[in-house]
This record gives structure tokens, C-alpha cells and sequence, in this order.
């Protein structure tokens, strides 16, 4: 049961939600109609057919039994005009006619008849011992042809056609048809005023999702779509304030380690290093902690509250790759298109310059590029160092983690430059991810959206 429910709503069941209301609106009445269209057909229209026919059938056999009795040219006409008189029937004889030559005039010899054509032909042949031809293509508008073989002639009658079945059956198909597709337009436009906040909700989501912050959502639609979208407000005030307490706890932190750090290395100044060789290490440990909390303030602050604003691509890429150069290395920036992409520009300024700073300090070939990838950016920064092995890509963006077991500031920094990278991406909408490069060493792929 499961795979066959994944496969219908993989494949049958739509996936928007417009189309699945509007589906469960349009199938009760496509269901109804076609049951009544069936029962109509099959039992009403079928049955009043049949009994209107019947009624004709009788009063053209009758005709055709007192013609039979009269033996002159006078009493025929006398039966003829009593028909006439009492019945809306309009009939001719014809001496000597035959069934074949009226056949043969009307072009009947192979009848294209429908359902309900089969329906009249089976009352007239109950009701109806003489043989018989029926036309119910007329020529005259609205009337249908009988012709009835008497011992001496033809039987021409003309019946109108509402008297063999009902006339009126289009006319009610016309109005369901109709009122089901007046009450469909009205249905799609009331299902519209109901998805229009659902669609401005997921955009506000969305939006606030990249880091784009729009305000409040004013709460639209129905109750269950304005309790949503107060829940969504809710929560985006409790991320707002709790990055905010981040930050603020932060600085009293920054404000709070620095002073004593500030103190300690004034002190250590103050000592004759020569006399004790120790407090040149000493010294070291202040810088490096010193070092270790910044980078860490760094990443905790993140990208803080600065406005998206457009920035240009090829500019910041332009800087990046003179940021390369003066680091030691030969950076190559691929020739691209211009691009507008809308971000926050110091902290993407700072993500590309970790990333950069670290492909300097293992490679000395970098290659910086972006390029469009449908409502997406992807920026590259490639070099030709040692790499990354496959299973542990994932693991360096974890805070504080290092390839190099030695810790050692010389081999690299404290490992939070692809945190902080990442943590800027993710807070734009986007993400970042490592592979391996063309030159051989690391691939770092920053997507972020348009």
C-alpha cells in the first residue's frame, strides 16, 4: 500500500495546493453529473421515449387499419380527414407506392440511427403489424416520416418529432452544463482569495528565511491562515530578540575579556624578557587567545543586523582576488557576467575572505568565479593545495575543528574561518558546500539566492 501511495501522489495527485481545492470542488460535481447524465439517459429519457412513440405507433396503426377497411377513394379520405381533425398527424396515400421506391426517394436505404432513434423504432415495431419505413431524417423541420405498405398503396405520415420523444432534454443539459461552470468560476475565485494569503505568507517566510527581513506580516484569510501567519510572527520576534541578546551578551563579553587581556599584556611588557626567556611564550599564549576570542566574536556575531543591500559580484571578486595576491598567491578570476545579487555586503565580504584566506594558506593557484545558475548564484573559489578528504568535508565546518592535530597558528588559524563562511551563507538562504578542484585541491561552491 505504501509504494502504490507514494506512486499516486507522485503522479496523480497535483501538487499545489489551488489545484488539489479546486479538484476536490470539481470531481462531487463532475460525479454527479455524470450519474445523472447516465440514470437520464438510461432510465428517464428512454422510458418517456419509448411511451411517446408508443402513442404515435398506436394512432398510425389505427390509421392504417380503418384505411385498410375502406375500399374507395372516398372513405380513405373521410378516415384521413377525421385523423387530421382529432390528432396533429398530417398524412398523404399514394396508389401503387411501394416501400422500395419510397425508400429509394428518401435515401434510406442504410439509416444512420442513434440510441434513442432505436428506441422509437422498437415502439413502432410493437405497435405496428404492417411493414413499415421509418425517416427520422426529414426533410420537413422538426417532423418525423412513416411510411406503411397497404395492399394497394402507400401511407405517407408526417408526426412532429416532440411527439415521439422529448425535445427539452438539451435545453436541461445546456443548464447543468451551465450552472456548473458559473458555479466553477465562482468556486476558482473564491479558492483564489483563500491561496493569495497562503502565497503572501510563504514569500514572507521565504523572505525572512534568506535573512530578508520585511516587518510583521499583517495576518489575511481565513482564521486557520491568520493563526499561522500570527504563529509565524511570534516566532520571527523570538529569533529577532534572542540575536539580539546574542549580540548584546556578546559585547559584554568582548568588553569583559579585553580589558584583562589588555592588562596582562601591558604587564608583560613591563617584565625584562631577557632575565626569563619564559615570558616570550608567555606573550604568545595572550596573542593567540587574544586571537581565539575575536574569532569567536566574529562568528557568534555573524552577519548581526546589517541591511541587504544589491551589491556587484565582480567589484567584491575583483578585491578578493587582490586579497589573494597580497597573501602570496597567483589568483585567476574567470571572466563572468555582471551580476546584482542581493546580500548583506560586509558579512558576504567576510565570507568570501575567509574562504580566500584559507586557499592562500594551502594552495598557491586560486580561481574565483560566479556565474547563474536559474534563481540562484554560485560562487566559486578554487585552489591547488592538499585538499580535503571526501569524509571529512562536512566535519571542518563544525566551530574549532582542524585538519591539523598540531593546533599550531603557524599551520592555520583557529578553525572557524568555513563556520563563519557558512554561517553567512546559510543566513542569506543559500549554502555552502566543499568538492574537489580542477587544480587538484579544494573546491569551495557558495549558492545563494537572486
Amino acid at each position: 500500500m505504501g509504494p502504490f501511495r507514494t506512486f499516486l501522489n507522485r503522479t496523480v495527485v497535483p501538487r499545489s495546493l489551488f489545484t488539489r481545492s479546486l479538484l476536490i470542488v470539481v470531481l462531487p460535481v463532475v460525479v454527479l453529473q455524470v450519474v445523472l447524465t447516465v440514470i437520464f439517459y438510461n432510465r428517464h429519457w428512454d422510458t418517456v421515449t419509448r411511451w411517446l412513440a408508443t402513442g404515435v405507433a398506436g394512432e398510425v396503426a389505427l390509421t392504417a387499419q380503418l384505411l385498410g377497411e375502406q375500399h374507395d377513394l372516398a372513405g380513405r379520405d373521410q378516415v384521413m380527414e377525421q385523423v387530421r381533425k382529432f390528432t396533429d398527424l398530417r398524412m398523404s396515400f399514394e396508389p401503387g407506392g411501394t416501400l422500395e421506391a419510397a425508400a429509394r426517394d428518401a435515401d434510406l436505404a442504410d439509416p444512420v440511427r442513434g440510441h434513442i432513434d432505436e428506441k422509437i423504432l422498437e415502439a413502432f415495431q410493437e405497435s405496428l403489424r404492417q411493414p413499415f419505413l421509418l425517416d427520422l431524417r426529414s426533410d420537413v423541420p422538426q417532423r418525423i416520416a412513416v411510411y406503411v405498405q397497404l395492399p394497394d398503396g402507400l401511407l405517407r405520415v408526417l408526426a412532429p418529432r416532440k411527439r415521439v420523444t422529448s425535445t427539452t432534454t438539451g435545453l436541461l443539459l445546456a443548464w447543468m452544463l451551465g450552472v456548473s461552470t458559473a458555479l466553477l468560476l465562482v468556486a476558482i475565485y473564491f479558492l483564489r482569495l483563500q491561496i493569495r494569503p497562503i502565497r503572501k505568507l510563504a514569500r514572507a517566510m521565504e523572505s525572512f528565511g534568506k535573512g530578508r527581513d520585511i516587518g510583521d506580516y499583517r495576518p489575511q484569510g481565513a482564521q486557520e491562515i491568520r493563526q499561522a501567519a500570527h504563529a509565524f510572527n511570534l516566532m520571527r520576534q523570538r529569533i529577532l530578540r534572542h540575536l539580539g541578546q546574542r549580540t548584546e551578551m556578546l559585547a559584554a563579553v568582548s568588553h569583559d575579556l579585553r580589558t584583562p587581556l589588555t592588562r596582562m599584556k601591558l604587564e608583560l611588557e613591563l617584565l625584562d624578557s631577557t632575565e626569563k626567556p619564559v615570558l616570550a611564550e608567555l606573550r604568545e599564549d595572550v596573542e593567540e587567545m587574544a586571537q581565539i576570542i575575536e574569532s569567536y566574536l566574529s562568528f557568534a556575531r555573524g552577519e548581526g543586523r546589517e541591511g541587504i543591500e544589491p551589491v556587484a559580484l565582480r567589484p567584491l571578486l575583483e578585491n578578493m582576488r587582490e586579497r589573494g595576491e597580497r597573501a602570496g598567491a597567483a589568483v585567476e578570476l574567470r571572466d563572468g557576467e555582471e551580476i546584482l545579487l542581493p546580500a548583506r555586503p560586509v558579512a558576504l565580504r567576510r565570507c568570501l575572505a575567509n574562504l580566500v584566506d584559507n586557499a592562500a594558506r594551502h594552495g598557491r593557484s586560486i580561481a574565483l568565479g560566479a556565474r547563474r545558475r536559474g534563481r540562484h548564484v554560485e560562487i566559486t573559489v578554487e585552489d591547488d593545495g592538499p585538499g580535503i578528504p571526501k569524509g571529512q568535508r562536512e566535519a571542518v565546518f563544525r566551530p574549532f575543528v582542524r585538519l591539523d592535530q598540531s593546533r599550531s597558528r603557524a599551520t592555520g588559524g583557529v578553525g572557524l574561518g568555513l563556520t563563519i563562511a557558512r554561517d553567512v551563507a546559510l543566513g542569506h538562504g543559500g549554502d555552502l558546500r566543499l568538492d574537489q578542484s580542477a587544480q587538484g585541491g579544494l573546491k569551495a561552491i557558495i549558492r545563494l539566492p537572486l
